[in-house]
């Protein structure tokens, strides 16, 4: 595992770690599990951005169908009130339950050992859409990250 670090990020030290693959619409990243599992979690840039977790429902439990772009959270945070959506579709096979509510402020912390839910999906689907670690550290040095709030989604949606 190789971490790519950079002081350059709205003039805080981001890390990303290699071993993952990224989501930058949402700041996910996704770790695979093997047979089509993969484990989702947010970046140390979402983590950046948000500016802090205030508290989070999960809109899916444990098999759900999804399609690319359903609700799987919401998130509240001091920047703004969003549902975090899931960039492709898949079976939900679990969500880290301890993070709901205010248990979501661990991320602050412990972005890389927290994830926050895995689904059973198409790899195939997945590795098109996603970006290795060097990929995505270039497009946060190139200002590409949506700075989460300024166009923050507040429709949240239960189940």
């Amino acid at each position: 595992m190789a971490l790519l670090i950079s002081d350059q990020f709205y003039g805080q030290q981001v890390t990303v770690e290699d071993r993952y693959y990224y989501y930058p619409p949402e700041h996910l990243w996704a770790e695979e599990r093997g047979n089509g599992i993969y484990r989702f979690g947010f970046s140390h840039a979402g983590v950046i951005l948000v500016n802090g977790f205030k508290y989070m429902d999960f809109a899916v439990e444990p098999g759900d169908l999804l399609a690319a772009e359903d609700s799987v959270l919401f998130l509240e945070t001091f920047k703004a009130m969003f549902n975090v959506t899931t960039p492709i579709a898949g079976e939900v096979i679990a969500i880290n339950e301890k993070l709901a509510g205010e248990g979501i402020k661990v991320l602050e912390q412990k972005y890389f050992e927290e994830h926050i839910y895995e689904l059973k999906c198409d790899t195939q689907e997945l590795l098109a859409i996603f970006l290795t670690g060097e990929q995505y550290m270039e497009a946060l040095l190139r200002g590409d990250a949506d700075h989460c709030g300024a166009g923050a989604r507040v429709m949240r949606r239960n189940r």
